[in-house]
């Protein structure tokens, strides 16, 4: 199967935002783009970013402390801090902005941390950018160096930019020590000004534990997380030690933005490789928590940079440039000193460029600007001014030089300029979340229409379509694609520039970021983190339970008793649940059974010399009562179906490796946790859509989804027919009833319960029983339920039982608050299933006097 058809699975599907806009080029076209939507409804907005979009200065008026402070604006990243500045400019949103404050400057502009201050001079800084509607998290040195400096840039930035780590050393312990604690940091920051309902919208890969920690917090809270950078495919991202970490604190966000599609593909992916999860049409379904993945293209502030680019000062730059440049082509690249900037493959590809085609030697510059990047990178700017010194002397003259190399930070004026008068824009990012230098090229182009060579390993290039797509790589590619633009004629420059232009200035910041925003609103709305399952509620389990007279417990097993194993053999009853279990069947009060998928050998190895416990095996088509011998409730049913299933699964079973077949007394399983993770999920859908055709079409049978797992079982016999068996096989009304399962079989037992629900009236139980969720009160009695089904180790026949919802009853589902469950209550794992057993049991020291 190839990896084309793989990501083209309903299991990688995404649920990807639609950025279109009318097609137009005319000036109605900005004014129909410059009109943003609205908000519908007033909000809060909690923007988290790693530094704050402002530096803090000490006034000249505190030269000591305490001191006063001036606050001006932070250079770099304009697209992102445009975006989310005109969520403050919405009337229906207020937002503030959470970050690190970073280092202050003193009165001789010297940069000092923040550790020393007083707590006087620290308060006036809250002070002082509350008035931005900002609030700043103070971050020790070391700490901040770890996470920043360490972490953050020697591991997360060269993993998500495709680039491997060169020794051990960048292993720091420290650093990933100095992630966690900044990120803990960050998630109390926030908590200080949160209240419910607000929007939480956290940013780039600086805060990948946060999503996570503030959702332990804050269990219901809209986070949002988008991610700026790439994400890497999952073969490479799992060479990362706490890969495990990374994208379990990037689940607990509502909603996660990338880029582009494939960095989302990727994204699905690694969850599901590294943990084991399941994708859906919607997102990631985290252990029952549905997370929505979706795909927001940046955009830049164009009406800023229209506006700027039109400047007197930056007309009197442009001008300089002509008459410096006369009669020469103008190429322009300004990169961040990086290696997925791509700089040496340009300077190699402009290289090939003069060498292929001698006509253009003497008549193109290309102007060069580096900005020093995140750190000093010695070998690479001394590879770049080897090319740069080897294409001047070889294709340049004393009066000309055909690559005009500057290392330095332009002001915005010389920018602008530069945009302006070019005749191409050349990228060759090896590697690029969203270059948004591309984009303001394209602003400033309304009067030239100069073509744009654009790397196709940047985000951008999904989105600007009008754009000449080059691989960096491809030295004679490249030099040919240059060719190819100088020559472009008027009509096809103003065809390909129209595209690029219309989506530029309609999908810009203010755009996106309302966008993002939007997206998480709906997903609130559409009840995914809304319509969560209370947790049990222990001290209430316990007091019904000992108020009760006639209680019935039933349990599942895999994932509810003991945790999910991939090896299924491996899955063994933990002592303190067999003793808590030996407990409560000891008492004749209690009818305890366990309700598993498994066969009957296992259940008898494990359970089976529990005295007075109930088993029932294979999803309720097995049972064996105290004292018992085991019952083929399907003992007169045609299995002949098995034959048949079983041939389709081996068939699938051969072609996919890791996967086994396993053949029980009443029902026929295919096993794929140990298969490639997206195979295995493809392949089961595959299978399942055969067998619906070929047997279930047919057959009175029906096909059981579960966790890793295709169960092919007759449709009469489930876990939820079992346990009404099993309620109706008693005469005596129970008053206690506490049912607890983890996955989609188990929901059978919880809905059947539930069907037996009729009316629910206040029997004059206290208040806290009454408003609990799972508690009711049942006075008229409940509708006969006849079952006619082969008795309990006698073979005579259950008679009609009148069945009652009693007073009490508990269904529990194992999983998250926000699983989709007919049960009323949750636990997050088995080990809190077999601790309130041991409750129920008596088996803690303090039983009692906590009862009491």
């Amino acid at each position: 199967m190839s990896k084309a058809n793989l990501d083209e699975a309903a299991d990688l599907q995404l649920k990807v935002v639609s950025l279109s806009r009318p097609n137009s080029f005319s000036s109605k076209m900005d004014s129909v783009c410059n009109n943003h939507e609205q908000f519908t409804a007033h909000m809060r907005i909690i923007s988290v970013t790693h530094f704050l979009p402002f530096t803090i200065s000490v006034s000249e008026e505190t030269p000591n402390e305490p001191y006063m402070w001036e606050v001006s604006r932070r250079s770099g990243h304009t697209a992102m801090s445009a975006g989310i500045r005109s969520l403050s400019e919405n009337p229906n949103a207020d937002c503030t902005q959470v970050g690190w404050i970073g280092y202050y400057k003193d009165l001789n502009g010297e940069e000092h941390p923040c550790d020393d201050l007083s707590p006087e001079s620290r308060t006036n800084i809250c002070k002082v950018l509350s008035e931005h509607s900002a609030v700043p998290v103070f971050v020790d040195e070391e700490t901040a160096n770890n996470h920043y400096e360490g972490y953050s840039k020697q591991i997360l930035w060269p993993l998500l930019h495709y680039m491997s780590w060169s020794d051990a050393r960048r292993m720091n312990p420290a650093w990933w020590e100095g992630y966690c604690k900044t990120n803990n940091i960050f998630s109390t920051a926030i908590s200080s000004i949160y209240q419910d309902g607000d929007i939480v919208w956290i940013h780039d890969y600086h805060l990948l534990l946060l999503p996570e920690m503030f959702r332990e917090k804050h269990l219901k809270a809209a986070i949002g997380f988008f991610l700026h950078s790439p994400f890497p495919s999952s073969e490479l991202f799992r060479s990362l030690p706490q890969r495990r970490e990374i994208l379990e604190g990037m689940l607990g966000s509502t909603s996660i933005g990338f880029q582009t599609y494939s960095y989302a593909r990727h994204f699905l992916s690694s969850c599901t490789r590294v943990l084991g999860l399941e994708s859906t049409p919607t997102g990631i379904d985290n252990k029952g928590s549905m997370v929505s993945i979706s795909v927001f293209p940046i955009g830049i502030d164009s009406r800023y940079i229209q506006k700027r680019r039109s400047q007197p000062a930056v007309e009197a730059k442009m001008k300089s440039l002509r008459e410096m440049f006369a009669n020469k082509r103008i190429i322009i690249g300004r990169d961040r000193l990086d290696e997925v900037a791509g700089i040496k493959q340009k300077l190699e590809a402009f290289e090939r460029f003069l060498e292929t085609y001698p006509e253009w030697q003497g008549n193109v510059v290309l102007i060069q600007v580096t900005q020093p990047g995140q750190s000093r990178q010695p070998k690479l700017e001394a590879k770049i001014s080897e090319l740069v010194t080897t294409i001047n002397s070889n294709y340049g003259s004393i009066e000309f030089m055909p690559v005009m190399y500057h290392h330095t930070f332009l002001d915005t004026d010389e920018y602008m300029a530069l945009l302006n008068i070019a005749d191409l824009c050349l990228i060759t990012a090896i590697r690029d979340g969203m270059n948004t230098g591309s984009l303001e090229y394209v602003v400033c182009q309304q009067d030239k229409h100069s073509p744009l060579l654009l790397s196709e390993f940047t985000g951008t290039a999904g989105s600007v379509s009008g754009a000449i797509q080059i691989n960096p790589w491809d030295y004679v590619g490249v030099a040919q694609a240059i060719d190819t633009a100088l020559r472009m004629g008027p009509e096809e420059k103003k065809l390909r520039y129209k595209e690029m232009y219309q989506h530029v200035m309609c999908h810009d910041a203010q755009y996106w970021a309302a966008t993002v925003i939007q997206d998480l609103r709906a997903t609130v709305l559409a009840g995914q983190y809304n319509s969560e399952t209370p947790a049990l509620d222990l001290p209430l389990l316990v007091k019904c339970f000992t108020e009760s007279k006639r209680r019935m417990i039933m349990l599942d097993y895999d994932g509810t008793l003991t945790p999910i194993t991939n090896i299924p053999s491996q899955a063994l009853p933990p002592p303190e649940m067999l003793k808590a279990l030996r407990n409560l069947c000891a008492n004749p009060n209690n009818f305890v059974a366990v309700i598993s998928g498994r066969n009957r050998e296992f259940l008898d190895l494990h359970l089976g010399d529990i005295e007075n416990l109930t088993l029932s095996g294979e999803h309720g088509s097995l049972l064996r009562v105290p004292g018992g011998e085991w019952v083929n409730l399907l003992a007169d049913t045609d299995m002949r179906w098995m034959d048949e299933v079983k041939s389709i699964f081996e068939f699938y079973t051969a072609r996919t490796a890791g996967t086994t077949i396993e053949v029980k007394s009443t029902s026929i399983a295919w096993h794929y946790r140990n298969a490639d993770p997206e195979y295995g999920e493809f392949q089961a859908k595959e299978c399942m859509n055969h067998l619906e055709d070929a047997i279930v079409s047919k057959l009175p049978v029906e096909i059981v989804y579960g966790k890793k797992c295709l169960d092919v079982r007759p449709i009469s016999v489930n876990k939820g027919e079992i346990s009404k068996h099993l309620m109706g096989s008693h005469p005596e009304q129970w008053d206690f009833v506490m049912c607890v399962g983890d996955d989609k079989t188990d929901e059978d037992m919880f809905n059947a319960l539930r069907t037996l629900k009729r009316s629910v009236v206040d029997n004059g139980t206290s208040k806290e029983l009454n408003s609990a969720p799972g508690i009711g009160a049942v006075t008229s009695a409940l509708a006969a339920s006849t079952v006619s089904s082969p008795s309990v180790g006698t073979g005579a026949n259950w008679s009609s039982t009148s069945m009652r919802l009693p007073p009490y009853y508990f269904t529990i589902t194992v999983g998250p608050a926000d699983k989709k469950s007919a049960a009323a209550w949750h636990v997050n794992t088995s080990e809190k299933v077999v601790e309130s057993l041991e409750w129920l049991a008596g088996i803690e020291d303090n039983f009692k006097k906590d009862v009491a």
